[in-house]
């Protein structure tokens, strides 16, 4: 057989050029096969698709999260998101319609996209015949906050 660790000497037959040729292509062969083999081996030992660490799998819920992101700072203005998860979660509102609108009012106004969410939200809920609240609705409902909100702050008292 042929021996790779040794320098090749190139003969002037041309059958001893095949075999030296033919040699250098079997090692070549050789290695492929063993490194793809190793290379399976990893990833059926390590999969890419490993259950998340409990850190990981700590997601927010869709409350927590069009609260942070629709910049809910209020307690009406969060109990104005959380009546339109409950009302995904009654299935009268679609969530995809839903986060859509969310990226769609953080684009316009990215500093308080909260009036902007729930103008589009009315809007596409009038147009599906679904009845949405309005933050000002919502806080009419709660009796303690409802004080406070018939005062404008813009005129001192």
């Amino acid at each position: 057989m042929c021996d790779l660790r040794r320098p090749t000497i190139l003969s002037t037959k041309p059958h001893s050029i095949m075999i030296e040729r033919l040699c250098k292509f079997a090692a070549a062969i050789a290695f492929v096969l063993i490194s793809s083999t190793a290379v399976q081996a990893q990833t059926t030992i390590y999969p890419g698709n490993l259950p998340p660490t409990p850190a990981q799998s700590k997601a927010p819920s869709l409350e927590d999260y069009l609260a942070s992101r629709l910049r809910a700072a209020s307690e009406d203005q969060r109990s104005y998101v959380h009546e339109i998860v409950r009302l995904i979660e009654q299935g009268r509102l679609d969530k995809k319609l839903v986060l859509a609108l969310e990226r769609r009012s953080r684009g316009k106004n990215p500093v308080f996209p909260l009036p902007v969410f729930e103008r589009t939200l009315r809007f596409e809920a009038a147009r599906r015949h679904i009845n949405v609240p309005t933050i000002q609705e919502i806080v009419a409902r709660n009796g303690a906050t409802a004080a406070r909100s018939i005062q404008d702050s813009r005129y001192p008292r």
